[in-house]
């Protein structure tokens, strides 16, 4: 859900401005509404976090066939959520589908027709929420529901209900949480319900990459299994990645973290079906995600793993290049150029590190010792475009 992931990249400082005292006029509010409904109720979202697989949630007057308003308002008659307070005020208008703040972003929805409800903070540091059901091969209805806020304390989770036509009630229900297996347990996790459609996503948001690593769990008709992992737009230093490039990126069917010796951080690499003979090695370096290896013959690059470091060598071009790691980035690239230099010495250029001289460099590369194997845990990806989205 696009929301979630932009109140993830905002700035943390902010000039306040005449427009940003209506959006903390705006806050305010809403905040006044979440005040009333957790004095009601007591209940902050870390004790729902907590507690909801606790109790089971009887549905007063449902039908086989509830629909999302009536899940919900059973799910906060319990829980008193002063997230979903907002949202259940603008239902009580049957004709409601949405509100937008067009100045800010964010809003309401309301969609009773495909099940789906939210309120979306639009980037500031108000609290949200999501929820969608699910029809069920066997009659049962299965709710799930997305809480949480930026901050005071930064929270979201998911919860997951059954419900039991022949009882009306809800019962907590555990998703397929064992089949999460997150690349890196450092990025922010947010989860994602569909308006249309029946996948469930659980995101990675990874700063370095400037995107979120979503992975698909698609639906069976009874419940959600892990499917694959699906990237949006891989983009390294200050531009977008050539369509040359996104074309052979889009083609590269698997992901994995991978450690060389000597380091304790990771860095990504992405492969084709065969792996090995297609591959890309993508770092961070002065802060930006960079393509520092690639394999294949399309472009004739050969790509090499030393301990600590990342070799490509180019034989179209004759050039070599090293991406020497530490901390889980490069911390310095130096190209061999067959150009000669005045030592009749193929010519060798030094980035990022000033007081590197060239011999010095060579005394590097000399030192790199032999080739390491490599042993990734891949995972299945699909890399998306511009034009796919």
């Amino acid at each position: 859900m696009l929301w979630v992931q932009n109140y993830k990249k905002i700035t943390n400082f902010v000039t306040i401005t005449q427009k940003s005292m209506k959006k903390i006029l705006f806050l305010s509010a809403l905040a006044m509404v979440s005040m009333y409904a957790l004095a009601a109720n007591e209940y902050t979202l870390e004790e729902i976090r907590d507690q909801w697989q606790t109790r089971n949630i009887k549905v007063a007057g449902a039908s086989a066939q509830p629909g999302i308003i009536q899940l919900l308002t059973a799910f906060q008659n319990v829980w008193g959520a002063y997230v979903i307070d907002p949202v259940l005020q603008k239902a009580k208008d049957p004709k409601f589908t949405k509100w937008e703040d067009d100045e800010y972003g964010g809003g309401i929805t309301v969609d009773r027709k495909n099940g789906y409800v939210c309120l979306d903070s639009g980037g500031g540091d108000g609290g949200f929420m999501e929820a969608c059901v699910w029809r069920r091969d066997n009659g049962h209805r299965l709710l799930a529901l997305v809480l949480g806020q930026p901050v005071d304390p930064e929270i979201e989770f998911v919860c997951f209900y059954d419900y039991d036509p022949k009882t009306s009630t809800l019962y907590p229900e555990k998703w397929a949480e064992e089949e999460f297996q997150p690349l890196d347990r450092s990025h922010h996790v947010s989860y994602n319900l569909p308006q249309k459609g029946k996948d469930f996503i659980v995101s990675e948001y990874d700063i370095d990459l400037q995107t979120s690593i979503n992975h698909v769990f698609t639906w069976d008709g009874n419940k959600h299994h892990f499917s694959h992992l699906s990237i949006n737009e891989l983009k390294y230093g200050y531009r977008w990645f050539s369509s040359k490039e996104t074309q052979y990126l889009t083609e590269l069917t698997h992901i994995a973290l991978v450690t060389l010796p000597g380091q304790t951080e990771t860095f990504y690499v992405l492969g084709d079906d065969d792996k090995e003979e297609g591959m890309v090695a993508i770092a961070c370096y002065k802060g930006n995600i960079e393509l520092v290896g690639i394999n294949d013959d399309i472009t004739g690059h050969k790509l090499s793993f030393y301990p600590n470091v990342i070799v490509t060598h180019a034989e179209i071009n004759d050039y070599t290049s090293y991406a020497f790691l530490k901390d889980g980035g490069v911390d310095v690239m130096i190209t061999e150029y067959p150009t000669l230099g005045a030592n009749g010495q193929p010519k060798i250029t030094i980035d990022g590190w000033d007081n590197l001289t060239e011999e010095e460099a060579r005394q590097k590369i000399k030192s790199l010792g032999q080739p390491v194997q490599i042993k990734p845990q891949w995972r299945k990806v699909k890399i998306w475009t511009q034009n796919d989205l």
